[in-house]
């Protein structure tokens, strides 16, 4: 009889080449000391519950309340034990090659606590994982199924998570909407960082700095690409229609410079990308 908080999926050399895969995952768990000297060997989220603990990193040391998660990195030595008389927790454990190239993606590259937006989401969404590990399948099925919503479990995990009070990623890109807003608007238009920085009411040089920290390139380059797609939908509606034309109703000063940025974008030009889908 399977334990109705807890699941150790078996997996096969087939499983483990998914770019994400469950190990385990346990809910409602009464959390008990751990050592682990040598870390951890795959990754392993542990959201507070109830009560209170405290995790000891190197030379760190953090107090864990509802609201809180433990994000453990392989081979990073750590400690973490209750200091309440009870300390409830949600865990999974989980590896796969797409892991840390997604942590990558928001800068998270060690082991770390997090304050969380909407905690009860996270758990929510790891109920659902438990319940897609516990269903009865074929194996190798019910371990796809769990790699989906793990992989949906992890990307709304680096939403919601911050340090010290910053800002969650899903709270930078809402604190920015406005610009992207725009750039969707007008993007056929002259666009300058000031108008940008002015829509946030912040200077252009901060401005630059948020964008970039929230999106990972420059202001501009956004715009650029966001030209280049809407340019792909032009090139594909009329084959007859030139590359001047549809470089001005993009917004792109000529169509040198258009084709040079469609390039650096695609690895291909936009009259080779207009042929690639043209019918032989």
């Amino acid at each position: 009889m399977p334990h109705p908080n807890r699941n150790f999926p078996v997996l096969s050399a087939r499983d483990k080449l998914l770019p994400f895969y469950l190990l385990g995952i346990g809910l409602h768990h009464e959390q008990e000391h751990i050592r682990r000297e040598q870390g951890i060997e795959d990754y392993q989220w542990i959201q507070c519950r109830s009560g209170v603990g405290k995790f000891k990193l190197s030379e760190t040391e953090h107090i864990v309340k509802p609201g809180m998660g433990m994000l453990l990195f392989p081979g990073q030595k750590h400690e973490y034990y209750a200091l309440s008389g009870s300390w409830e927790v949600d865990w999974i454990i989980f590896d796969g090659n797409g892991t840390a190239s997604l942590f990558e993606t928001v800068g998270i590259v060690h082991t770390c606590v997090y304050t969380l937006a909407q905690p009860e989401y996270l758990l929510s969404r790891m109920r659902e994982l438990l319940q897609a590990a516990l269903t009865p399948q074929e194996q190798t099925l019910s371990n796809y199924a769990c790699s989906a919503v793990l992989y949906t479990l992890l990307t709304e995990i680096i939403q919601r998570v911050s340090v010290e009070g910053s800002d969650t990623v899903g709270q930078q890109y809402e604190r920015i909407k406005p610009v992207l807003d725009y750039i969707e608007q007008h993007y056929a238009e002259e666009i300058t960082l000031p108008t940008l920085a002015g829509l946030i009411c912040v200077t252009p040089e901060y401005f630059c700095h948020l964008f970039k920290k929230t999106t990972g390139i420059r202001p501009i380059s956004y715009v650029n690409q966001v030209r280049v797609n809407k340019s792909k939908e032009l090139l594909l509606d009329n084959v007859q229609r030139g590359m001047e034309d549809i470089a001005r109703q993009v917004g792109f000063e000529s169509t040198s410079y258009y084709g040079a940025i469609f390039k650096k974008l695609e690895r291909i030009t936009p009259g080779a990308f207009r042929r690639s889908y043209q019918k032989s």
